[in-house]
């Protein structure tokens, strides 16, 4: 999904959570993580090239077009989400965190509809079995039709 969508997508939810709550903390929590959860795709692109990105088109070519390297997207897990989200819980977190946890699903819910990952690839577990491997994580036509 394109940063515009997020934002979109997370000042919308941020709205409602404002809305419910009427917690102006947790609706801010709520639209910044919903957009800077992304900020993992330049750690991958650190970890892969060894330097950080200087231009978002450079970032954009290494995500959406180039066929090599590992797709590690530690932050979009379902698993560290659910974790978070039972520590919200147990540990009666208040508004700020609930609207940061929201704002994590909401873009994790997004990125698994609209993105061209497997079924299984918001899954960390999924992607260390599989390496990491943009080919295993990808939905094959998808990868085959990068460069």
């Amino acid at each position: 999904m394109t940063p515009a969508s997020h934002v979109v997508i997370s000042a919308a939810t941020g709205g409602i959570f404002l809305y419910s709550t009427h917690s102006w903390a947790g609706a801010v929590a709520c639209f910044f993580s919903g957009i800077f959860i992304d900020l993992d795709h330049h750690l991958d692109f650190y970890l892969e090239k060894g330097k950080i990105p200087l231009r978002y088109s450079e970032l954009l070519y290494f995500c959406e077009k180039e066929k090599t390297g590992k797709l590690y997207l530690f932050f979009h897990s379902y698993e560290l989400l659910a974790l978070f989200w039972l520590l919200i819980m147990f540990l009666h977190l208040g508004y700020f965190w609930s609207g940061l946890a929201l704002g994590l699903t909401t873009h994790l819910i997004a990125d698994q509809i609209f993105n061209p990952l497997k079924p299984l690839g918001y899954f960390l577990i999924y992607r260390i079995r599989n390496d990491f491997d943009k080919a295993k994580i990808f939905v094959d036509d998808f990868y085959h039709s990068l460069k």
